[in-house]
């Protein structure tokens, strides 16, 4: 996804609303809820974790999903042996632009950065899990915006075992 022009802008209330949407959805992710952070998505949501692999010089998807997909991931969860650190997300919105097709008037591209940490909690150790960056397509509907497409673009490509949330 490219940066858009600084042309397209959007209004105070939009952004708010987009950029309010982002914040509270990471306030959620970082308490694991990941069932209230879903719902804050839409019916056809998509969500996918990808990276650029230098080494074997190809696109890396680790986790595509749709809507049914990530219910699902979320209610296994809890069956899965995965690391039950602390995760906390520091994201910065970088832009919310309108959408660039005509009949999605209401969608707007924003594009967030993201660094994960990770706090063990054997010993409290803090370091670094990821860093990437939010290729989002938020859809505002009756007042509302909801999150109808997420891409966790990765830099970081060592996540190591037992990590199966959603970034």
């Amino acid at each position: 996804m490219a940066i858009q022009s600084a042309t397209r802008v959007v209004d105070f209330e939009t952004y708010t609303k987009v950029t309010r949407l982002i914040y509270d959805g990471i306030v959620l992710l970082d308490r694991k809820d990941f069932k209230g952070w879903l719902d804050l998505c839409t019916a056809d949501f998509e969500y996918e974790i990808t990276a650029w692999s230098p080494e074997i010089r190809k696109e890396m998807a680790w986790l595509r999903h749709d809507r049914a997909g990530m219910e699902h991931l979320i209610k296994l969860l809890p069956r899965h042996n995965t690391d039950q650190s602390t995760f906390t997300r520091h994201t910065s919105v970088y832009s919310v632009q309108p959408f660039e097709i005509d009949e999605r008037s209401n969608d707007y591209d924003v594009l967030s950065s993201v660094t994960v940490y990770r706090t063990t909690l054997d010993g409290g150790v803090t370091s670094i899990f990821a860093i990437g960056r939010y290729h989002d397509i938020v859809s505002i509907e009756d007042g509302e915006a909801h999150l109808r497409s997420r891409n966790m673009r990765l830099e970081t490509r060592a996540l190591g075992i037992g990590t199966h949330y959603p970034l």
